[in-house]
């Protein structure tokens, strides 16, 4: 029996595929999860793991670093796991079995299965683990040469239903916090995701948005105007009219991106 981790920071995208791996393999598996680059090497540490799977990019490191510090003689089948469709996974397949993009479908997961136990038996552990002491050595300077994305360009988002709904951060206006949330607003839309001004905002191309208050963050282009509200307090105006308040501390950066767009 195979024993699985998987290694991503976002606890929806965890649970998708141990549901996934259920039901491709069943009892075949035995599968354990990381929400980190840290708690991926203490699970790795207590029990080596046979097929990672692993997440690119995490809050606290990436998948790479994963590979860089894993215990010595630990040699498991790597399969990446990204939301880049475009992402420099395809340059290191000599040592990765696969990678897939998010989200993951069931066909396409066993596919990768079948690839990391095919690399199991074929590879003997010294051979695997050259390979992968030398992909996380070269990845990061592979990754910058070949242009890969450093912020999210999608996130999938879980409904009230279970089922997931795809958002293009293209279309991403501003954020709000909401309890242990942010609501995101899109194209007319919003949507929950489980996260932190501050951790949406790490995900997301500081050319392209910045923070106005310690509960809310913007497209820059979409803002137009710094203005005073009632009382005196300042709050930015949006393109289609809403209104936001405007924290003392990102006054000034704000008002420098304003100027600049205008």
């Amino acid at each position: 029996m195979s024993q699985v981790l998987i290694v991503d920071d976002e606890p929806l995208a965890r649970r998708r595929l141990e549901l996934l791996l259920a039901e491709a393999r069943g009892d075949g598996l035995e599968v354990d999860t990381a929400d980190g680059v840290k708690s991926a090497l203490e699970k790795m540490a207590e029990r080596p793991a046979d097929i990672l799977l692993l997440d690119v990019r995490m809050r606290d490191g990436t998948g790479f670093d994963v590979l860089r510090a894993m215990p010595e003689g630990a040699a498991p089948a790597v399969i990446f796991v990204t939301a880049f469709g475009d992402f420099a996974v395809r340059a290191f397949d000599v040592a990765a079995a696969d990678y897939l993009v998010k989200p993951v479908g069931i066909e396409r997961l066993q596919t990768a299965l079948e690839r990391a136990e095919q690399a199991l038996s074929m590879r003997d552990m010294e051979s695997r683990r050259a390979q992968l002491d030398l992909l996380a050595a070269e990845a990061p300077a592979r990754m910058n040469g070949n242009g890969a994305a450093r912020f999210e360009t999608e996130f999938w988002i879980r409904r009230a239903g279970g089922d997931f709904v795809r958002l293009d951060v293209a279309m991403i206006e501003y954020a709000i916090v909401e309890e242990d949330y942010v609501r995101i607003f899109a194209a007319g839309k919003s949507y929950l995701l489980r996260e932190s001004i501050r951790g949406l905002l790490a995900r997301l191309d500081p050319d392209e948005f910045v923070q106005v208050h310690r509960s809310a963050l913007v497209r820059t282009s979409e803002l137009i105007q710094v203005s005073r509200a009632r009382f005196g307090r300042a709050e930015v105006v949006l393109r289609g009219g809403t209104r936001l308040p405007l924290g003392r501390i990102h006054g000034k950066s704000v008002q420098q991106r304003v100027r600049h767009l205008h």
